[in-house]
């Protein structure tokens, strides 16, 4: 049993871990589909610590420090085509392919800090963005179809499907490139200090009806209360 950590321990394990680390099992107990020697990729941790992973065989078990026994794969036992083909969009500029080393390390250096796995809907592909941007004051750069915007530098690469990340093709990079080639520009309290407005408490022209329905305690088209 790992136990309740702290919070500044939790940040200690985010901090060897980062998305995009490789890692290979050497022992979890009790999982015959997870055998000794599986590799996988950390996706995320969360706030209780855990590791969780896309492995080779497809599972997505998560890991939990000092009850599973793993490593992380030193470089030289990574794959050879160790450089991928990504899009990288920073702020106030057009987007651009590069090649970067396949490696947690190099990302980091690129998004400068520490990285933040974001899924896209499209095309098999996801983004790793700074995941401090809002927190550190970054410039906001572009806006998600959920309405959140990335803050500083992201790059954007192809998945496939086993949490492995993957050189862009030309259709995805058309796509994304087209996708965020617009720069975008907000202020600072768009970008951090976002506020969302709610109608809660009603207003002098509103009909007891209309609060009724706001309470939720009217239906549509029935006077009668809600249980």
């Amino acid at each position: 049993m790992q136990g309740f950590l702290k919070p500044y321990q939790v940040e200690q394990i985010k901090k060897k871990y980062p998305p995009g680390t490789r890692i290979q099992l050497d022992h979890m107990e009790g999982e015959r589909d997870m055998p000794d020697g599986l590799q996988g990729v950390v996706k995320h941790i969360d706030d209780q610590g855990q590791l969780h992973m896309a492995w080779q065989n497809g599972r997505s078990l998560a890991l939990i420090p000092n009850a599973d026994q793993f490593h992380i794969l030193p470089p030289e036992q990574q794959p050879e085509e160790n450089k991928i083909r990504v899009l990288v969009v920073e702020p106030g500029k057009s987007p651009y392919a590069k090649q970067i080393e396949n490696d947690y390390r190099a990302m980091q250096t690129l998004v400068d800090g520490c990285i933040e796995f974001v899924p896209l809907p499209e095309l098999n592909c996801h983004l790793y963005c700074n995941d401090e941007g809002k927190l550190d004051g970054l410039p906001g750069n572009r806006r998600l179809d959920h309405g959140d915007i990335i803050c500083g530098t992201f790059f954007i690469c192809a998945d496939d499907g086993e949490g492995n990340d993957l050189s862009l093709n030309d259709e995805q990079l058309r796509y994304y490139t087209e996708r965020f080639r617009e720069p975008e520009h907000y202020t600072d309290k768009e970008t951090h200090h976002a506020e969302y407005e709610i109608k809660i408490m009603p207003s002098a022209s509103d009909s007891i009806e209309d609060v009724m329905h706001m309470l939720g305690l009217l239906r549509d088209g029935n006077d009668g209360m809600e249980r």
